[in-house]
């Protein structure tokens, strides 16, 4: 447990081992990475080795880390350079919108190898994918009972 307690005043991670748990590894949610291209995918010879993809969290059943291209497929990949000096204001400008689909059945599937692309499953509908940071517009209510 690495939360902090007050009846302690300390962490139990602190009070067990003595130093804090190192967090070095952990990157932050939608950060810009160059995430390598596997040889079996890059085509010819020359091609772009690596592409500037976001991060998008750690896979659960993998050592993978996922990642969302401009395209809005999942890429799970070992091998990536975070760019931790970059730019915050182009990120947080929303280029690149997250997309989850409306059909709680839709299933992401595992690859089998470490460096690979998924789909992310699109619904049925003829109607476009709502962005997750959608807010309804909601009228104000004037405070009058018609």
């Amino acid at each position: 447990n690495h939360s902090w307690s007050s009846v302690i005043d300390q962490s139990p991670y602190f009070m067990l081992y003595g130093h804090k748990p190192d967090i070095s590894h952990l990157q932050i949610f939608g950060s810009p990475a160059m995430v390598n291209i596997p040889k079996a995918q890059r085509g010819q010879k020359g091609a772009s080795i690596a592409k500037r993809l976001r991060f998008m969290g750690i896979d659960t059943t993998s050592k993978c880390s996922k990642f969302i291209d401009s395209s809005h497929r999942i890429v799970l990949s070992r091998s990536a350079i975070f760019e931790e000096d970059a730019d915050w204001s182009r990120i947080h400008s929303n280029d690149t919108g997250v997309y989850f689909s409306k059909d709680p059945a839709a299933d992401v599937t595992q690859p089998d190898d470490q460096d690979s692309q998924v789909n992310v499953p699109s619904t049925s509908s003829s109607k476009s994918p709502v962005p997750s940071s959608h807010v309804p517009d909601v009228e104000p209510d004037d405070g009058e009972d018609e």
